[in-house]
């Protein structure tokens, strides 16, 4: 998925939810009110449904106890502090403490959006029906929408108090949305409304929101505002899945090489899953998302490791592994990256196949220069070059033209450039936007929306069409052009780093195609390969039009 994906469900259309939908879930929602105050009048000992202390599932939405909100907000299930995205470097730990182990802000696997009401407050009543027929349009609680709503009683004992206090509820209702990264910028602006108010704690202090959260700012009054709402951070949570894991390698490795067909990854329905599609499209496939918390989520820490019970010794080795094992994980993830930027740099500064003076090492002709400077020129000569099946050498090629290894190194480059293209329209607009003075009127989303593709369509043509691409297997001729479609001639160079050797090895060993140590250009492919660039592969015609598109 590209940040072209994200552009598009980030500024999503407005989708309303059926007035008979409201009608129907107003009418169970009063005689379950109902119900509730003739329960709690028949008998004093009684408790209703909504009494219970222990999170629980009722239809689409999720009640939430304290451990269950906490870790989905990434809280510390004792302090209710926020926990930190990284260990800290040097332990702060006392023989006081409560067990650190794992004491890192972690994503549990799927979204959640939470309503954070009192039982007292007329308006928390009143926005209940639309927060009941939201969770039922999008299935929360299923596996195929990858999002819990929830329901959280700020006032029913003291934890629950001071829960909220940790997230800084101070009026009701609140409708917070947890994702899978921080939402830098959405708290204000377009996307999610003016900023989440801290509350103060004393003299100068304030205390900041969790970390993956962003605070819904708009009128709870209006349904589609608050669905518009839960789409756009989705879309945003989606992005953060697979461009914060792993970085720009890992995301794509993660995310575009199972969309493409070229092995799965990590995260099952993360930054897949589809929203806004009701229970129509399929809703509810694939199960349901754990109630509570999800088994096996830092069970060190909230339960089932050990906790508070052991020793000072234990719990000091605990946070020492901990930090070990974070810093190991860290540690490779940037040699990997410094590898692969290194990589690139070198093929940036030194093009494949061109001599000091730009021409061809050995050829001069003008299509042997093309082909094998122009991945897009290499894709476009080989049948089914850009298809999804196309995970063979055709016979007649040489191995740096293998179509999964160069497919998915051109997607991945074509998607992180447009990325930046993106980027930097969207911060032009966004600087024009908050130029806007207050008396005039500020642009729809639909507007915005416009607005934003018709830039980068201006700058980079190609951009606006890749996301299309992608998802329509490449059928369209424009998506697969003969030469490099960019008008930033850098960009192509760039793009022409998909031959160089060492990023070829890395795309190899990443697909599954080669072992570690192994080289693309000492592979044999097909079995019928004397030597490398001898041509004895077979007697078959390559030169026809691939992209996806069946050979005619």
């Amino acid at each position: 998925s590209s940040s072209l994906l994200l552009l598009l469900l980030s500024f999503a259309l407005v989708v309303v939810v059926r007035c008979d939908a409201y009608e129907d879930l107003w009418n169970k929602y009063v005689q379950a009110q109902q119900q509730e105050q003739s329960s709690s009048s028949s008998s004093s000992s009684s408790t209703s449904s909504y009494e219970s202390t222990v999170s629980r599932r009722e239809r689409n939405l999720d009640h939430w106890d304290v451990s269950a909100a906490a870790a989905h907000l990434g809280l510390h299930p004792v302090t209710l502090v926020p926990l930190p995205k990284r260990a800290p470097t040097t332990s702060s730990s006392s023989d006081s403490d409560v067990d650190v182990a794992n004491a890192i802000d972690e994503y549990v696997g799927h979204d959640s959006a939470i309503l954070f009401y009192s039982r007292r407050s007329a308006d928390c009543h009143a926005v209940a029906p639309s927060w009941d027929a939201i969770a039922s349009y999008l299935d929360a609680g299923s596996m195929n929408s990858n999002l819990i709503m929830a329901l959280f009683d700020c006032e029913r004992d003291d934890s629950h108090a001071k829960l909220c206090d940790a997230v800084g509820v101070t009026t009701y209702p609140t409708i917070v949305y947890v994702g899978c990264g921080e939402y830098h910028g959405a708290e204000r602006g377009i996307l999610g409304g003016f900023g989440w108010g801290m509350k103060k704690e004393g003299k100068g202090h304030r205390h900041p929101p969790p970390r993956r959260s962003v605070r819904f700012r708009g009128d709870w009054r209006y349904a589609d505002q608050i669905l518009d709402w839960i789409n756009v951070m989705g879309a945003l949570s989606r992005w953060h899945a697979i461009a914060d894991e792993g970085g720009m390698l890992g995301g794509i490795r993660n995310g575009l090489f199972r969309l493409m067909g070229g092995g799965g990854g990590r995260g099952g329905g993360r930054g897949t899953s589809s929203r806004g599609g009701g229970k129509g499209g399929g809703g509810g496939g694939g199960g349901s998302l754990p109630v509570g918390v999800p088994p096996g989520f830092q069970t060190e820490l909230r339960g089932g490791g050990g906790g508070v019970s052991d020793t000072v010794q234990k719990r000091k080795v605990r946070d020492l592994e901990t930090r070990l094992n974070v810093t190991i994980r860290e540690k490779d993830l940037y040699e990997k990256a410094s590898l692969h930027s290194g990589y690139l740099l070198e093929g940036l500064l030194f093009p494949k196949g061109r001599t000091k003076d730009g021409e061809e090492d050995g050829k001069e002709e003008d299509d042997r220069r093309l082909h094998h400077g122009d991945p897009f020129a290499i894709l476009s000569s080989i049948e089914n070059g850009w298809h999804r099946n196309g995970t063979s050498l055709p016979p007649g090629s040489s191995n740096d033209e293998h179509p999964l290894i160069l497919r998915s190194c051109v997607l991945e480059l074509v998607v992180d450039y447009c990325s930046r293209v993106t980027t930097r329209v969207t911060n032009e607009y966004i600087r024009e936007l908050n130029a806007i003075p207050e008396s005039d009127p500020f642009p729809t989303l639909d507007e915005i929306e416009k607005r934003l593709l018709d830039d980068v369509k201006d700058r980079e043509g190609y951009c606006g069409l890749i996301e299309g691409c992608v998802t329509t297997n490449f059928e369209d001729p424009s998506c697969r052009p003969l030469s490099c479609p960019f008008v930033n001639a850098a960009a192509c160079t760039y793009v022409e780093c998909c031959l160089e050797p060492n990023v070829q090895d890395e795309y190899g060993v990443a697909l599954g195609l080669m072992k570690e140590g192994e080289r693309v250009m000492d592979m044999d492919w097909s079995g019928g390969i004397k030597k490398r660039g001898d041509g004895t592969y077979g007697g078959n015609d390559a030169s026809v039009g691939g992209w996806g598109v069946p050979a005619k």
